[in-house]
């Protein structure tokens, strides 16, 4: 499990990615491409898992930027246990 420095850091990486001008129209694109203020529905369960697989990474990102500490290493750790 990563410690309380390297979640730190990484928390501190994607919110400076994410926080310059460039990294604000990229992820108000990616909003775009996967999904995050639609819906993922299709006739084909198929694409609908595939829709939400692209949805759930950038809701990762925007979750990454303002999650505090605590909870960050609590849902890290439920990922390690799956």
């Amino acid at each position: 499990m990563p410690t309380l420095n390297d979640l730190k850091q990484l928390k501190a990486d994607y919110k400076n990615t994410f926080s310059t001008e460039e990294g604000q129209r990229v992820l108000k694109n990616l909003e775009k491409l996967c999904f995050v203020h639609g819906t993922t529905f299709s006739v084909d369960d198929g694409v609908i898992q595939f829709n939400e697989g692209k949805r759930t990474v950038v809701v990762q990102i925007q979750n990454m930027i303002v999650m505090d500490l605590e909870k960050l290493r609590e849902q890290l750790k439920e990922n390690e246990n799956v």
